[in-house]
């Protein structure tokens, strides 16, 4: 607050005491409301079969597909999906807070968390391929990715994929109310050095997600905020191997429970759906 801003309150309002209140308001953006929490799980559902389609396609078109047609494809699909809902005139203050940002990248690319390279590569078979990106409908909703791995695959990728896969899960179950971010965090840490994995770690396991995106609290080692039930936060505790070329990154969005974490996404994690054949 400026000098010049407390001066002329001062002088018009004397009785006033002014004080900051950005503190509590991102605290009361931390914790959703009902109406918050339903907004982000319609987005969810949508998401959900947005995944669904974009593996079909996989699967339907193969090493005939590049990324980027996958991504083109399932944006539009989902474009489609999420607007013949939405009650919309071309006026202000209808169809606003709608975001369908998808991005598929295959082989060499996900070897990295924040690739910074446009991704137009043909599908290969041996390709790890993640599918990710963010839906929200009215402001709110989340990350939802997939991880996965296109035979053929040898025992290091499939451990890497298996450890991480394991670690969202431990996530999820963890974030309960009244624990720290940083316990929750400590746990999935824990798991992935004990399964050998410390050089693939490059990120914290999660951001808190809200209306503006990424938002405090963090689900990390350092952040030692207590959950509340009605939290929600992304569920990325990936793992990048550059050197070998591959990496593995789901998400979801999870909302804080009174005993453990929902998953809010519907799309699988289990190798029958993520371990692809073409």
């Amino acid at each position: 607050m400026s000098a010049e801003v407390t001066a002329s309150a001062a002088e018009i309002l004397p009785q006033t005491t002014l004080r900051r209140t950005a503190d509590l308001c991102e605290s009361m953006r931390m914790v959703k409301t009902p109406e918050e929490i339903a907004l982000a799980q319609r987005a969810m559902n949508y998401f959900s079969r947005m995944h669904v389609f974009a593996r079909d396609y996989i699967l339907k078109h193969g090493t005939d597909a590049t990324d980027f047609e996958v991504q083109c494809e399932t944006t539009r699909f989902g474009v489609d999906l999420i607007l013949s809902d939405i009650v919309r005139d071309g006026k202000p203050h209808n169809a606003v807070g709608i975001q369908v940002d998808l991005g598929v990248r295959t082989g060499a690319g996900t070897a990295y968390p924040h690739p910074n390279q446009f991704h137009h590569n043909r599908i290969r078979k041996g390709d790890a391929l993640q599918v990710a990106g963010v839906v929200t409908v009215g402001g709110y909703g989340g990350e939802l990715y997939r991880a996965y791995q296109i035979a053929p695959w040898d025992a290091t990728r499939e451990k890497v994929w298996q450890v991480h896969t394991d670690s969202c899960r431990i996530q999820a179950e963890e974030s309960a109310a009244g624990v720290t971010c940083s316990y929750v965090a400590k746990r999935v840490h824990d798991h992935q050095v004990s399964q050998g994995m410390a050089g693939y770690i490059y990120h914290r396991p999660a951001h808190g997600q809200g209306s503006e995106g990424h938002q405090p609290p963090y689900i990390a080692l350092g952040d030692h905020t207590m959950l509340t039930s009605g939290m929600t936060f992304s569920n990325e505790p990936g793992l990048y191997a550059p050197a070998l070329g591959f990496g593995y990154n789901h998400s979801d969005l999870v909302l804080v429970g009174p005993k453990r974490g929902l998953q809010m996404g519907s799309v699988p994690y289990s190798k029958e759906w993520c371990f692809i054949k073409l």
